[in-house]
C-alpha cells in the first residue's frame, strides 16, 4: 500500500470532511434560499410577489438537485469507511434521519408542480413545503453535530461487535444542541441571502444586501452562544488508547469535564485558528456587502461556513462519536475505521468520481451562468412557460 494504516485512517477523515464543506457551500444556499420563500411579500399584489419567488427559486432550480450528490457520498463513506459510526448513529438516531428524508420528498414536487396551477393557495402550499423541506434537514443536521459535542449515549456489545444505541428521541433535544441547530438554520439563511445578492438585480439585490447583513449578524450571536455553551456542558479527552485500538475499541482511556472542548480548541493552534477565521470571514463578507462586491461576499460567506464546519470537525478531533455513557467506549477516528485494503481500494475509486463529479459541477455551474450572472422580473416574465 502507498500510505500506512494511520495515514490512510486520517486521510479519509480529511476526505469525508471535506465533502461536507462542498455540500455545506453548495446544498447551503439551495435551503437558505427555499427557507425564505413563504416570506417574499414585499408588495400588495400576491402576483407580484409570485414574481420575485418565481425569480429566486430559479436562481437555484438548475442546480439544486446535483449538490445533493455530496450528501449521497458522504452518507455512502460513513458506511463503507466507518461502519460501527454508522451502525451507531443511524439505528440509534433512526427517527430523526426519517425526518430528515420525509422532508426531502417535498423537495423534487415543490421544485415541479408549483408552478403546474395558477392558484394561489396552491403555490403558497408548494412554497411552505419547500420551506420544510429545507428547515427540517438543516436543524436536524445541526442538532446532530450538538449531540456529538454532548456524546451520545452509546454502548459497544462485544458479542455482536457492534455499538447500540441506548437513548431516545426526545434526549436529542439538550439545550445546546438546540441553539447548534438555530446556528445552523441562520447559517444557510445568510449563505442564501449572499447567494441571491449576487444572482438578482436592483431593489432586490438591495433588499437581499439587508437580509444577508441580519442574518450574518444573527448566525455570529448564536455561534457565540455556542461557544459560551461549550464552556460549561461535559467536554471529552482522549488521554489513551489500546495498541491495536480497532481490534480492541473497549479500552480508551478518556477524560470527562465541563470545559474540556473549549479547553482542547484554546490549548491547539489550529482548532483556534478556525475559531478565528469563522469570525473573521463572517466580517469580511459584511465589510465587502457595505462596498458592493457580492461576488466576494458570497465567496467570504462561503468560507464562513467552510471554517464552521472545520471548527466542528477539529473540536471532536480524534473521537467520531464519543460515549456519553461509556466514555472508554467511545468512536474515535483510530478504533471506528475499516481494514487498511478496504480504505485503499475505496480511496482509489473515490478519487476518480470525485474528480468527476466536481468537473461536472463546475462545468454546469459555468454553463448556466456563462452569459448572465443574475436573473430579473423580466426574465421570469419572458419566459414563464418554461421556468419553475
Amino acid at each position: 500500500m502507498i500510505f500506512d494504516y494511520p495515514v490512510l485512517q486520517l486521510i479519509w477523515w480529511v476526505l469525508v470532511g471535506a465533502v461536507l464543506i462542498i455540500y455545506a457551500t453548495t446544498a447551503g444556499f439551495d435551503f437558505g434560499v427555499t427557507m425564505m420563500m413563504p416570506f417574499m411579500n414585499r408588495h400588495e399584489k400576491f402576483s407580484d410577489n409570485d414574481t420575485e419567488r418565481r425569480l429566486i427559486l430559479n436562481t437555484i432550480a438548475p442546480t439544486w438537485d446535483g449538490n445533493q450528490t455530496w450528501l449521497v457520498f458522504a452518507g455512502g463513506a460513513l458506511f463503507v469507511i466507518w461502519p460501527s459510526v454508522y451502525g451507531a448513529v443511524f439505528s440509534g438516531l433512526y427517527f430523526l434521519m426519517f425526518t430528515i428524508l420525509w422532508a426531502f420528498f417535498l423537495r423534487p414536487p415543490g421544485f415541479d408542480y408549483r408552478e403546474k396551477l395558477p392558484s394561489e393557495t396552491w403555490r403558497k402550499t408548494w412554497d411552505w413545503a419547500l420551506l420544510i423541506s429545507a428547515i427540517l434537514p438543516i436543524f436536524s443536521f445541526g442538532l446532530i453535530i450538538g449531540n456529538l459535542f454532548l456524546g451520545l449515549p452509546i454502548m459497544y456489545d462485544p458479542i455482536t461487535l457492534r455499538s447500540f444505541y441506548l437513548g431516545h428521541f426526545f434526549g436529542l433535544f439538550h439545550p445546546f444542541a438546540v441553539v447548534c441547530g438555530i446556528t445552523a438554520v441562520f447559517m444557510c439563511l445568510m449563505h442564501g441571502s449572499a447567494y441571491l445578492n449576487r444572482r438578482t438585480e436592483s431593489d432586490l439585490k438591495q433588499f437581499f444586501q439587508s437580509l444577508q447583513s441580519k442574518f450574518t449578524l444573527l448566525f455570529l450571536v448564536m455561534m457565540t452562544i455556542a461557544g459560551l455553551m461549550l464552556t460549561h456542558i461535559p467536554g471529552y479527552i482522549l488521554l489513551a488508547m489500546p495498541a491495536q485500538p480497532t481490534l480492541d475499541p473497549l479500552h480508551n482511556v478518556v477524560a470527562i469535564g465541563p470545559g474540556l472542548w473549549w479547553q482542547s480548541i484554546i490549548a491547539s493552534p489550529l482548532k483556534a485558528l478556525a475559531v478565528v477565521f469563522v469570525y473573521l470571514f463572517a466580517i469580511l463578507s459584511l465589510s465587502t456587502l457595505r462596498l458592493g462586491r457580492g461576488t466576494l461576499s458570497f465567496w467570504l460567506s462561503g468560507a464562513t461556513i467552510a471554517f464552521t464546519i472545520i471548527l466542528f470537525g477539529t473540536g471532536l478531533f480524534p473521537f467520531i462519536v464519543p460515549s456519553s455513557i461509556s466514555p472508554a467506549e467511545s468512536l474515535t477516528l483510530w478504533n471506528a475505521t475499516s481494514a487498511p485494503y478496504t480504505l485503499m481500494g475505496m480511496f482509489y475509486i473515490s478519487l476518480v468520481f470525485l474528480v468527476i463529479i466536481f468537473i461536472y459541477k463546475f462545468w454546469g455551474f459555468h454553463m448556466i451562468w456563462r452569459d448572465k450572472k443574475t436573473l430579473n422580473t423580466e426574465d421570469v416574465n419572458e419566459n414563464s412557460h418554461h421556468f419553475y
